[in-house]
């Protein structure tokens, strides 16, 4: 009990910080810090929840412990005589004792599910769900994040750039340059899905069911929409992707993943895109830059050791390992000309679809809306991690 008291402060704690963050700068929560603190407070809940079920079954040990005593020695004595004869001192029925102890089977607060007269025993779901892992998405809690009023909005993005500055004789025109600006109409797209029927009596005997649901699909929409901003081809309800956005730069595969990555960096910096710089790959390419090691020495050439592993920097740019890259591809690119608009808010729904009242089955629904915009296509470098075959 003192472990998820432990974890659920820990959690709380974790998620107070984030909201007195946002609080004292004025502002409200970024899309990053919004899912950070969804995620905090689901835990939290559910390792509370968690100890209140294990607090439950205590109370309900105790109460079972205390009516068998009452049943085997009504008076109190020590007397023998077995349960059948205790049960006609009492001057209860098989009926009505068999009420008392499913009444006493039944924590404080929680409905009788049971029907009158039924012995219920204590079989129930474990407080903590086995969940399987979750791939390390994160792209979306680095990159700026506006929260839109409206569903509809409208962008100034640079498509190209020409500089024709140049020294002018006294009287002569001055030559003009071509900034490239161009106003979009964006919208908002809505990114959802639903939990498949979940039993009511799931839900009913485990407190922590409806908590992991909840953060389960949380944490689906977030890939999805981490997905959406990497790849969506712009047809609605697609967002407009990064790597679909037309006057990208593109960078052939080198030698290595590594050498690859750092011509593009050479390529973006060429452009005046010379920091805030992030580097997207694959796991399995983020494994060949890190291991990549120097022709002849066999020193590791993109990290000092292997013990900074957890830093996941190359060429002193940090780096994002996405699977919603396709393969073969990476990115590198100026973080502050790529930014995700959304609508400040996740909806979290459980009601009763088709059927399912008839099968006493519930299911939840939860969704956002969302949609990037690349402000300047030359900040950013398609990445070609492995040779054309």
């Amino acid at each position: 009990m003192a472990d998820l008291r432990a974890k659920a402060l820990e959690h709380t704690a974790t998620a107070r910080q984030i909201a007195e963050k946002a609080q004292a700068e004025g502002r409200n929560f970024t899309a990053s810090e919004k899912a950070a603190y969804d995620d905090a407070m689901t835990t939290a809940k559910r390792h509370a929840d968690a100890l209140r079920t294990m607090r439950d079954d205590d109370d309900v040990t105790a109460q079972a412990k205390a009516l068998a005593a009452q049943i085997a020695d009504p008076t109190g004595s020590t007397t023998s005589g077995g349960l059948q004869g205790r049960i006609g001192l009492s001057g209860k029925s098989g009926r009505e004792l068999g009420r008392t102890l499913a009444k006493t089977m039944v924590p404080e607060g929680k409905k009788e599910l049971a029907p009158t007269g039924t012995v219920v025993t204590a079989a129930s779901l474990l407080p903590e769900i086995q969940e399987l892992g979750h791939p390390s998405n994160r792209l979306l809690e680095i990159l700026p994040t506006f929260i839109s009023a409206t569903p509809t909005f409208e962008a100034l993005v640079q498509r190209v750039r020409e500089n024709n500055a140049a020294p002018v004789a006294e009287g002569e025109l001055k030559p003009t340059s071509v900034l490239g600006l161009e106003k979009i109409e964006a919208r908002l797209e809505v990114i959802a899905h639903l939990s498949e029927p979940v039993p009511h009596y799931w839900l009913a005997d485990n407190r922590s069911l409806e908590a992991f649901v909840n953060n389960e699909l949380i944490r689906g929409l977030y890939d999805a929409a981490e997905a959406q901003v990497l790849t969506g081809d712009g047809t609605r309800p697609n967002l407009h992707g990064i790597l679909t956005t037309s006057g990208l730069q593109v960078q052939a595969f080198t030698d290595n993943v590594a050498r690859s990555v750092r011509a593009a960096i050479t390529k973006l910096e060429t452009a005046g895109h010379e920091d805030n710089h992030v580097i997207v790959l694959r796991p399995e390419d983020w494994e060949a830059a890190e291991t990549a090691r120097a022709d002849g020495s066999g020193v590791l050439e993109a990290v000092a050791n292997v013990t900074e592993r957890a830093t996941r920097s190359l060429w002193g740019v940090p780096v994002v390992v996405s699977t919603a890259l396709p393969v073969g591809t990476g990115l590198v690119m100026d973080r502050e000309e790529v930014s995700v608009h959304w609508d400040g808010q996740v909806a979290v729904r459980w009601s009763e679809v088709g059927d399912d009242f008839e099968r006493n089955h519930t299911r939840a629904r939860v969704e956002s809306r969302f949609e990037c915009v690349v402000a300047d296509p030359t900040g950013v470098a398609r990445v070609a991690t492995a040779a054309t075959p």
